[in-house]
């Protein structure tokens, strides 16, 4: 073939125009920090990229559900330790109520004292989080202790549930049908609550009366023991479940870096030989071609 000044500049350009358009995308690859900018730029690059992207989508849904669920199970935690705490109280004044030596009006104060601790307890068990009622199972607009001080607890194990991996959930509620012990059809979060004032009553009536109501505040003691070890149980799984989705998340990251991360170092390197190869195609056509040619396709 005949090596015409015409194919000498189509040679040239042809050259010049690879040259610039590698240059563009490796800086475009160090701008944006990606590989690739479309998809026909890595057809197999990109498809793999979506699917870690969705994986670490969900990844990240299953851990604001797992941070839901132990801000939900810390407030549940959080009640049942103040239950305890006010059950500590009920049961220092039913051994002073066992005592012969009280007066009447002693017996009065006590019992006083008791509703007091009832109504505590009613305050605790409609403890709201979010706007919803703790106990209260599906029904979380309605508290569970009415204003009349009737109880309004599930008649079933009504739960409540976050999902926070692909085939596990945690239940973030008590709804008081939790088997901690109690009798068959007993809802023991009503009992504590009926118990109380029961006692308010028996303490009026004597020693006897009194004493014989101290087996069930124990028995009701272990009831919420029961019940803090079953929420605590929940938050151990979910701290778990923490740690196992942020490692999960760390790798996923690390691998869609890997497969669509620009190289900065590598690109970088490679931008200057471009540049370098363009400049010399620039200066090896300044021999052989017009100069008005090359002022006309330099960039």
């Amino acid at each position: 073939m005949e090596i015409t000044p015409q194919v000498l500049m189509n040679n040239l350009l042809q050259n010049v125009q690879s040259q610039y358009t590698q240059i563009g995308q490796n800086q475009e690859a160090i701008a944006t920090g990606q590989r690739f900018q479309v998809p026909e730029d890595s057809p197999a690059r990109v498809t793999a990229t979506m699917n870690l992207n969705g994986a670490l989508s969900k990844t990240h849904a299953y851990e604001n559900a797992a941070t839901q669920a132990q801000n939900w199970l810390n407030t549940a935690a959080g009640v049942l330790q103040n239950m305890q705490q006010v059950w500590q109280n009920v049961l220092s004044i039913a051994v002073q109520g066992s005592s012969n030596t009280l007066t009447a009006t002693d017996r009065q104060a006590l019992s006083q004292q008791v509703k007091e601790a009832q109504k505590s307890l009613g305050q605790l068990l409609n403890t709201r989080y979010q706007g919803s009622y703790l106990f209260g199972g599906y029904d979380t607009s309605n508290p569970v202790i009415t204003p009349q001080g009737t109880t309004n607890f599930p008649i079933s194990s009504q739960t409540q549930s976050f999902q926070i991996g692909s085939s596990a959930t945690v239940t973030v509620n008590l709804t008081g049908e939790e088997n901690v012990g109690q009798p068959t059809g007993q809802n023991y979060l009503a009992q504590l609550y009926t118990d109380l004032g029961n006692l308010a009553g028996q303490l009026t009536q004597g020693a006897a009366a009194t004493q014989s109501a101290l087996g069930n505040l124990k028995t009701d003691e272990s009831y919420l023991s029961t019940a803090q070890s079953i929420v605590g149980g929940r938050l151990e799984r979910i701290s778990q479940t923490q740690s196992q989705l942020k490692s999960l998340a760390l790798n996923l990251n690390q691998t869609i870096a890997q497969i669509s991360g620009t190289n900065i170092a590598k690109v970088t390197m490679q931008l200057a030989q471009e540049e370098q190869a363009y400049q010399a195609a620039l200066q090896s056509g300044a021999q052989i071609l017009p100069m008005s040619l090359l002022n006309f396709i330099h960039p």
